[in-house]
């Protein structure tokens, strides 16, 4: 993706946080036609003790995608994560023009089927304890081995080894440090959550950039 040098962002622990956040991502292939592809999917993000990078997930076996998977070509998964309009109006100078503030993660490498029934099962086990709540109320498949074990076979599951991450967190860098205050002070009055944790995210990153 286009990224001007001043919302490059490098931090591998911020990227990886983000990825964790926002896990519901973009998988994006290209077919031997040329032809994209994009299934929306929740992701399990898992660092090695090497630092090295595996998102793993699953696909409904009659989704075609999985079907292009190929060691010669890589694939795109687009993690998004907080982003808001920002107004003129909540510049400390003028003249300005609205703009949009995000953050997003391109990860990159070439998604391999998984064909092991105890790894496909640690996936869904680890997926469902990542999205329920940590209480003695949440649903485990471990209640229902037998249902899950059935509905397996409808599945694919596949890891993808990360070999590039791109970041880029548009946060206002290239403004003034009161622009930035500004930007912040008003996503924080919106209160809305999104707004909120972009707000966060720009205190974290850029408030003291100039």
């Amino acid at each position: 993706m286009y990224i001007p040098r001043h919302f490059e962002e490098r931090d591998a622990e911020r990227l990886l946080s983000l990825m964790s956040r926002h896990s519901f991502a973009v998988l994006v292939t290209v077919g031997e036609d040329g032809a994209p592809f994009a299934t929306h999917l929740p992701f399990l993000v898992e660092r090695d003790a090497a630092g090295a990078v595996r998102l793993m997930a699953h696909l409904a076996l009659p989704n075609p995608q999985w079907r292009a998977f190929s060691a010669e070509r890589d694939a795109m998964v687009i993690f998004q994560g907080p982003h808001a309009y920002v107004s003129p109006r909540w510049y400390a100078t003028s003249p300005q023009v609205p703009t949009w503030n995000y953050a997003t993660v391109h990860a990159y490498g070439r998604p391999q089927v998984i064909t092991s029934r105890d790894e496909t099962l640690r996936i869904l086990r680890a997926s469902a304890a990542t999205y329920e709540p940590d209480t003695a109320s949440a649903w485990r498949p471990e209640q229902v081995d037998a249902y899950v074990e059935r509905l397996m076979g409808g599945i694919v599951a596949f890891e993808l080894r990360v070999t590039r991450l791109e970041g880029k967190f548009k946060l206002s860098q290239n403004k003034s440090l009161a622009d930035r205050e500004g930007v912040i002070a008003a996503l924080e009055r919106g209160g809305q959550p999104g707004d909120v944790e972009l707000a966060a995210l720009m205190r974290a990153c850029v408030l003291e950039v100039e």
